[in-house]
């Protein structure tokens, strides 16, 4: 199983969407550019209760659907 590192976005306590979803960076990087969005809010969006969150799953499904899709526009 493959570990997968999403980047979510949060208005308050609310989930809003999903920003990003890799496989191909490590933890440590995704942590850093979770850091690095949050510092770049606003100060209004920050009064807002916007936020950005690291997540970890794990999830072939998700990355072997993507793929395939990659490979048949090629």
């Amino acid at each position: 199983m493959i570990n997968v590192y999403e980047i979510h976005r949060y208005a308050g306590d609310d989930f809003q969407y999903v920003v990003a979803r890799t496989h191909k960076y490590a933890e440590e990087k995704i942590r850093k550019d979770v850091e690095r969005m949050n510092a770049m809010l606003s100060d209004e969006l920050k009064a807002q209760g916007v936020r950005y969150v690291f997540a970890i799953g794990s999830s072939t499904t998700e990355i072997i659907k993507h793929q395939a899709s990659k490979r048949e526009r090629k």
